[in-house]
């Protein structure tokens, strides 16, 4: 996804005069980009990982090669990374706490439009409380017509609350072993869009 389609998204999720229906797809397709863009992160990240493994069999000759390969996948596009993530914990937050932006939707509404299980729906009708937060994050229901029997749900709205609540950790400082996902600088402004370099995913 080229840069000016996110601008127009950032600027569609934030428009107060758009549907709710609408604010949240603008989101979820936010999230998808970003989360896509820190997989192919990863991607890189492996292969590098992957060619020093080969080198290793031809260790000692080999070890300046192994061991530069090693931090090149340690530190590939780290300030990308970095700042996926805080902008996935920015949405994450958002969605968690701006709880008037669902409410129009109804629960139908927000089912239809995160994809859940009409079996799941049940379910989900008999709890006090059901919200997009319970349903993506605590629940992992985005998707789940889609997802039938995997053992790990995911979606574009459960990767931005789990970045959230990763940020929150970090910054408590409750407990630091969960939080080595990401590793956010305190207080920085969050760069909406620099963090894809013209392109996502």
């Amino acid at each position: 996804m080229k840069a000016e389609h996110l601008h127009r998204l950032a600027d569609i999720s934030a428009r107060p005069t758009a549907t709710a229906r609408t604010r949240l797809i603008a989101i979820r397709h936010l999230c998808r980009a970003f989360a896509r863009e820190l997989k192919a992160i990863d991607a890189e990240r492996r292969a590098l990982r992957r060619q020093a493994g080969k080198l290793r069999a031809f260790l000692p000759f080999t070890r300046l090669a192994v061991s530069d390969l090693e931090r090149q996948a340690g530190t590939c596009r780290s300030d990308a990374k970095r700042d996926l993530c805080r902008a996935l914990a920015s949405l994450g937050r958002r969605l968690m706490r701006d709880r008037k932006m669902i409410e129009p939707l109804g629960f139908d509404g927000l089912c239809d439009l995160l994809n859940v299980n009409p079996v799941h729906r049940s379910e989900l009708r008999r709890h006090a409380r059901v919200g997009l937060a319970e349903i993506v994050f605590v629940e992992g229901l985005e998707d789940s017509a889609e997802h039938q029997g995997d053992d790990w749900k995911e979606g574009p709205l459960f990767n931005a609350c789990y970045h959230a609540m990763i940020e929150r950790l970090r910054e408590r400082r409750h407990s630091p072993a969960l939080a080595t996902s990401c590793n956010p600088p305190a207080k920085r402004p969050v760069p909406w869009l620099r963090v894809v370099g013209g392109k996502a995913g």
